[in-house]
């Protein structure tokens, strides 16, 4: 097998020999060819190599090494897999760059060297890259790169990156064992996405020169159990070696001393922790003291993990968005970076996108699937006029969307920075318990000191040993951050820590009844009539006059007349008018539909009954909408408040769950208010009140000796959301950055608010037990010093074994999460079995037609001229987004 200039593209004449030296490996030796892998020569190898059929990989062990193995697989003959490789080696250049660089991507090769300078390619797919793909099942693929080899900042640029990817669940990556994981999506995402995002990822991060510093605390720790035990019982000659380990592993703890000494001028914890490590060196009591150092490094180490743990599965909740978006410009879709996104653009969002920016829509219809951001386990059906937001996910349609806010300034961006803050706030009971256990510090010394004078020294460090503030310190905020995980996993979007511990203690709850007891949307209730027209026809001619609007009202008498199964009748546009109200022609007769002022405004008279109606409609609070057929008032609509459908069992639920005092606070009339305090079962209402002042009810409550949770709607509601205890707001993302609740459903509704105290009561309950779990061992093994003779050595076991339970138990709150996830994978595997496994579904809502308005039209048929540096994709070609590169891959024209 020769291969030449001129022909191969391999610069010099090359007469490899050929080696076979195991099954399932082709060895080529040749000096010049793989004595530097930055050459032109061997890119074209390269290159040449995988296009082999067979080919799996290929690995030069040593940098100059003068071979490198191809692996094929193992069942192909020598001679098989020989021809294969001479023809494509034999392939003039230019006809393998018209084939295999469209055919096969292959990873830049500074990505797939080792630090020691070792070459490691795999195929995986159309795929060659420097990642082995050492585990992969529906949803889930782990790679190791050796590149990422204690280098940490490879790693954060990688999960920078994933954490960004619409489809990507979940991932980590150990720098020690040069790996990443991700949990994705597969009906948006495949394996070979997730390859080429991570080595894009790896190819643009900034090269680390020098190797991480190892974190050996734990592995030294566990190191010197053994070397002091052996010399405690068995050999006493490695006594120096096993204090010299001791004192080193030792050092954590003396530096916290020192600062927390003369940087923060107290005494704490830290200096109960120096003080036994000096104990146990004075009374030779190594082998105790090496047991307290290794439970401090597993405490901590346990705590970092769950912290990042934690973080990640927060911000992973709420912060995907898309990296390119298709603006409308020109009279075309131009694929363009979302940074360059404005105010007042019009994107186009296809069916299987994300929604790339918070706007409106101002052309088509579509399902859009919005569970990540308000929690929502079915589609919301978006049309005209209607706002959406970025992240959520198109189910199917098409729309254009004017652009409000785009990049960092979106709802989801704005959640995902919140949950970053609130992950690092500390729970009110772990600064208490800090305190108690920093308060006890001194009383501690003085008992050791006790026991030291009475018992000896043995009891002294035994005594000062048995501190209560190391677990919980360390306790506290994991089952913190393990329920605010939970939260954000149920759609709860908790803005201040505190805020969940504090919910555990309210026993008063104040709802703003309209927009959070009822919907903003109101319903149609009594229709009345006159001149002897029936209640249907009444409201046929209201709904066909109201059906292209989208206001409350409209949408009140669209839903009642769809849920009679009336088939509107068409509109005569030539009459069509909007001013007061509504006039439009319908089935030759002139419908007018609006306030009792309009109808006076235009001469319709109101009858009788219809005037004892709209005063007895007034007295409860509700409206009438007036329909007027021709020149005579046909009937009216009265319109009430709806009701939330979950209120009722909400209540019920509040008063099983210890809440001991409801009421309803409105600037509705006397009336309404009353009659809707009474059939909830409310202990107290105020009515007529101002939205200023209902922070004054706030405090009259306060004052009571009440610990208040006000539940509004998050616009005219900022004052009393403030003064309360703990404030929660229905208004969803619609608010998210002016919103001042400590706490927003994102899902509007109330339906989470019994969940949400769950939650804070398991999280108390949760940090009740961790001190249970400490004090209790503590405080026995004082008593037992004093009693029983025990020692430093069951001191350590006891204190030690107690705060690593504790540690245990502040995670525990994660297994719902974990559960919650599973359940989420089990229902993706159902659904993608029973379709098929079709990573990308294409179908469409058959009752939705996408029609533009005149003014988009205009904009998608004009003209096509060039734009530098942008690509310009005519509205007529279906696209789809390729989900690591954002290019799109033209799939025919529609």
């Amino acid at each position: 097998m020769e291969s030449h200039s001129g022909t191969t593209g391999i610069s010099v004449a090359v007469s490899p020999r050929i080696q076979f030296p195991r099954p399932g490996v082709l060895r080529i030796l040749n000096a010049d060819l793989f004595n530097t892998t930055d050459s032109a020569s061997f890119s074209t190898f390269l290159r040449r190599a995988f296009k082999t059929p067979g080919i799996s990989g290929l690995s030069i062990p040593k940098p100059g090494q003068p071979y490198a193995d191809l692996f094929y697989d193992s069942h192909q003959s020598h001679r098989e897999i020989l021809e294969a490789l001479s023809g494509t080696l034999e392939t003039d250049v230019s006809a393998l760059n018209e084939t295999a660089t469209h055919e096969t991507y292959i990873s830049p090769v500074a990505i797939a060297r080792d630090r020691h300078g070792a070459v490691s390619y795999h195929r995986y797919q159309n795929l060659v890259t420097g990642w082995e793909v050492q585990q992969e099942s529906t949803g889930v693929i782990k790679l190791r790169n050796p590149a990422l080899y204690r280098k940490g900042t490879l790693c954060e640029a990688i999960e920078r990156e994933l954490m960004s990817v619409l489809g990507v669940d979940r991932y980590k990556s150990s720098t020690l064992r040069a790996t990443v994981q991700v949990h994705f999506d597969p009906r948006r995402l495949s394996g070979a996405n997730i390859i080429e995002i991570v080595d894009t990822a790896l190819a643009n991060a900034e090269n680390q020169e020098v190797l991480d510093k190892l974190d050996l605390d734990l592995v030294i720790c566990t190191a010197s159990l053994p070397v002091a035990a052996a010399a405690q019982f068995a050999f006493p000659p490695l006594m120096p070696v096993a204090a010299a380990l001791f004192a080193y592993t030792s050092i954590p703890s003396v530096k916290g001393a020192y600062d927390v000494v003369f940087k923060e001028r107290r005494l704490g914890v830290d200096v109960l922790d120096s003080l036994v490590v000096f104990g146990c060196l004075g009374t030779l009591q190594i082998l105790p003291g090496a047991v307290m150092c290794w439970c401090l490094s597993l405490g901590r180490l346990l705590v970092k993990k769950t912290e990042d743990n934690s973080k990640k599965m927060l911000l992973n909740a709420f912060g995907k968005q898309p990296r390119y978006v298709w603006l409308v410009k020109d009279g075309v879709e131009i694929e363009v970076l979302l940074e360059k996104v404005a105010q007042g653009d019009v994107v186009a969002v296809h069916t299987g996108d994300a929604v790339p920016v918070d706007g409106h829509i101002i052309d088509g219809m579509a399902m859009i699937d919005q569970h990540a951001l308000t929690g929502e386990s079915t589609p919301a059906e978006k049309g005209v006029g209607d706002r959406v937001y970025a992240s959520t996910i198109l189910v199917a349609g098409k729309i254009f969307v004017s652009v409000e806010q785009a990049g960092t300034e979106t709802a989801t961006a704005k959640i995902s920075q919140i949950l970053n803050d609130t992950a690092g706030y500390k729970l009110t009971s772990q600064n208490k318990g800090e305190q108690l256990a920093d308060k006890a510090v001194l009383p501690t010394m003085i008992i050791s000191g006790i026991a030291f004078s009475t018992l000896g020294p043995f009891a002294g460090v035994a005594v000062l040993n048995s501190d209560l503030g190391t677990g919980i310190r360390m306790a506290a905020p994991l089952a913190m951050l393990s329920s605010l995980s939970l939260c954000a996993q149920k759609g709860i979007l908790v803005k201040d820590g505190r805020a969940l511990e504090l919910m555990n203690e309210i026993d008063t709850v104040l709802f703003d009844k309209t927009g959070t007891l009822t919907r903003e949307r109101p319903e149609v209730g009594d229709i009345v009539t006159s001149h002897g027209h029936k209640p249907e026809e009444v409201l046929l001619y209201a709904a066909a006059a109201e059906r292209k609007f989208h206001h409350p009202i409209a949408l009140a008498i669209l839903h009642k007349a769809e849920e009679l199964g009336l088939e509107l009748p068409p509109t005569d546009e030539t009459e069509y008018k909007v001013g007061y109200g509504i006039s439009v022609g319908v089935n030759g007769r002139l419908i007018r539909v609006g306030s009792r002022r309009f109808m006076e405004m235009e001469g319709i008279a109101i009858p009788d009954s219809i005037e004892k109606k709209l005063d007895a409609v007034h007295e409860d609070g509700d409206t009438m909408v007036m329909v007027a057929i021709d020149d005579h008032l046909g009937g009216a609509l009265e319109l009430r408040a709806a009701l939330r459908p979950e209120v009722k069992d909400i209540i019920a639920g509040l008063r099983q769950r210890g809440i001991k005092h409801l009421a309803i606070i409105s600037g509705d009339h006397e009336a309404p208010t009353k009659k809707l305090a009474e059939e909830l079962g409310m202990d107290r209402y105020f009515a007529q009140v101002l939205p200023a002042d209902k922070a004054d009810y706030v405090e009259k409550l306060q004052a009571e000796g009440k610990k208040v949770c006000f539940v509004g709607d998050g616009i005219n509601d900022s004052i009393a959301l403030k003064k309360a205890n703990v404030s929660i707001s229905l208004r969803g993302a619609t608010t998210i950055a002016t919103d001042t609740a400590n706490i927003v459903f994102l899902e509007q509704g109330l339906g989470k608010l019994c969940e949400l105290r769950d939650i804070a009561r398991n999280l108390d309950h949760n940090i009740r037990r961790s001190w249970g779990m400490i004090l209790v061992p503590n405080a026995s093994c004082v008593l037992g010093v004093f009693t029983l003779g025990l020692g430093v050595g069951f001191s350590v076991l006891t204190n030690n074994v107690a705060a690593i339970g504790a540690l245990i138990n502040g995670v525990l709150p994660m297994r719902e999460v974990a559960k919650l996830e599973a359940e989420r994978h089990h229902m993706l595997e159902m659904e993608l079995a029973a379709h098929g496994s079709d990573p990308e579904p294409e179908s469409d809502l058959e009752h939705m037609k996408v029609v533009p308005t005149k003014e988009v039209k205009d904009v998608v048929d004009a003209s096509e001229a060039p734009v530098t540096g942008e690509r310009r994709v005519p509205r007529k070609i279906n696209t789809r987004k390729t989900a690591s590169t954002g290019t799109k891959k033209v799939a025919g024209k529609a």
